[in-house]
């Protein structure tokens, strides 16, 4: 398969644009495709890599991304760096920016102890934990209760719970045929993880807590590709520490899919 749109890293993130950019890189594989029919060539990585994606390498797309890469990396340092840096960027065509030190997502998560410190004492915490994985939930409506959130009752029509929204009006349905799109590389690290931020942070219900601190399930019905799950994995991959344990595929699923 090949990857075109915001998935396939064609937004400019110094413009903050991404519509025409993603609709030129579904126009270059189109033109890559009609040339593979033509020469009566097979759709083999090797072929769609010559076909696509040296187009790809070549176009204007790929050259302003290039030169927005470092554009925000100023904001790690703070707001005004940052827009210094999105201008020093803009103004030298990419030569010059603003740096900072930019640590992996996995690595700059704060545990949810030292979130709850002077609210829930850490034995309690960790109690409320155990008991969460239990029953197979997720930790944060008791942690929000625990620290005097109001509780916000759905009434099923102004006021509805994520999943709800995301189902009003139709049925989410994924196109049958396909291997799920989110997938966990290491299911030890997922054993090890308590609590499962992608579970905690999937507003879609996608996500469920595994069973007993297991693997977490995955429903691709519910789906919204939001990308949540991967820039929030607080589990780093052996092989690849860059990379956080959840590993986002392509795929067809949830309000994405062919139905929708």
């Amino acid at each position: 398969c090949a990857r075109i749109g915001e998935g396939s890293g064609s937004t400019n993130v110094l413009a903050g644009a991404g519509v025409d950019e993603a609709w030129t890189t579904g126009v270059l594989l189109a033109k890559g495709v009609i040339e593979l029919l033509k020469n009566h060539k097979p759709f083999t990585w090797e072929n769609l890599e010559r076909a696509y994606g040296d187009r790809r390498r070549a176009s204007w797309v790929e050259k302003e991304c290039r030169a927005a890469t470092h554009a925000r990396d100023g904001f790690q340092r703070g707001f005004v760096p940052g827009l210094l840096g999105m201008g020093l960027t803009g103004m030298t065509g990419g030569m010059l920016n603003v740096h900072a030190k930019i640590g992996r997502p996995w690595e700059m998560l704060k545990p949810l102890k030292e979130l709850c410190m002077g609210r829930i004492k850490e034995d309690e915490l960790e109690k409320m934990g155990a008991e969460a994985r239990v029953n197979g939930n997720t930790l944060h409506d008791a942690v929000m209760d625990k620290m005097g959130w109001p509780k916000i009752v759905p009434d099923g029509q102004l006021i509805v719970s994520h999943q709800d929204a995301l189902l009003m009006g139709g049925k989410v349905q994924a196109a049958g045929g396909f291997a799920d799109h989110v997938a966990f590389v290491d299911p030890q690290r997922c054993r090890d993880c308590h609590p499962q931020l992608c579970a905690e942070i999937c507003s879609g219900q996608a996500i469920t807590p595994g069973e007993n601190g297991g693997v977490p399930n995955f429903d691709r019905e519910k789906c919204v590709h939001c990308g949540a799950c991967v820039w929030n994995c607080t589990q780093g991959r052996a092989a690849d520490p860059e990379c956080g344990n959840v590993d986002f595929r392509a795929g067809s699923g949830g309000l994405h899919s062919a139905e929708n």
